[in-house]
């Protein structure tokens, strides 16, 4: 199999400044990611970025880079926009595998990558994300406001006064990987293609960084 990482990586953050700068275990956080990339073998890493800085980041550890247009790269903008600008780019094939790799989620490990490999096989089609179990309120445990000004369950009303160890797990993507073919981004415009296969990693690896102090508390993580 054919794959590829990309890493989105733009100049600009709200949250925190200079976020893909941040420095993360001996290496800014873009730079971190490409390192993690490379150690679990995959031989073509991209970053796609705006910014000289993160772009000579990213080359030092044996990246490439593209050049991401402005109306690719302000506050507003989407991550799938720019990986797909990335791929068409390159001329990247439709049957390569394309690797999302975020370096705000520092967490993700070499094995991770590796894992979710092994875990999207040769499939022709179909997405593999990382994964956690979420420990947040049940989403099966809200209601949405209907137009005439009511209330409807999200699933049913009875989920609503259901023990919560009754009600299905819920997961969420951790933001850490996503993995999918060049093609099926191209054609359906989406990460997730069905069949969505997950990769498990806990709670506490998936701390995405929005600020200085989800920075201290991933190095605090990866350190202990």
């Amino acid at each position: 199999m054919t794959a590829l990482a990309i890493v989105p990586a733009r100049g600009g953050s709200v949250g925190l400044p200079g976020k893909n700068l941040a420095p993360f275990r001996g290496r800014p956080l873009v730079a971190h990611t490409v390192y993690t990339a490379v150690a679990a073998g995959i031989a073509d890493v991209v970053v796609t970025t705006d910014d000289a800085d993160i772009a000579a980041a990213a080359e030092a550890e044996g990246a490439r880079t593209v050049a991401r247009p402005a109306h690719l790269a302000d506050a507003t903008s989407r991550t799938l926009p720019a990986v797909t600008h990335a791929i068409d780019t390159l001329g990247v094939p439709d049957s390569t595998l394309v690797l999302l790799l975020q370096p705000t989620s520092p967490l993700r490990t070499a094995e991770d990558i590796a894992e979710c490999l092994d875990i999207h096989a040769d499939r022709p089609t179909g997405s593999v994300v990382q994964m956690c179990r979420s420990t947040d309120h049940h989403p099966l445990k809200v209601c949405l406001e209907t137009p005439d000004g009511g209330i409807a369950p999200v699933r049913d009303w009875a989920d609503l006064e259901a023990p919560r160890q009754t009600l299905p797990v819920v997961l969420r993507p951790t933001g850490g990987i996503y993995l999918v073919r060049a093609g099926d981004l191209r054609r359906h415009e989406r990460f997730f293609i069905p069949e969505v296969r997950p990769q498990f990693v806990p709670v506490e690896r998936a701390i995405d960084i929005d600020s200085a102090a989800d920075l201290v508390l991933a190095e605090q993580h990866a350190a202990g």
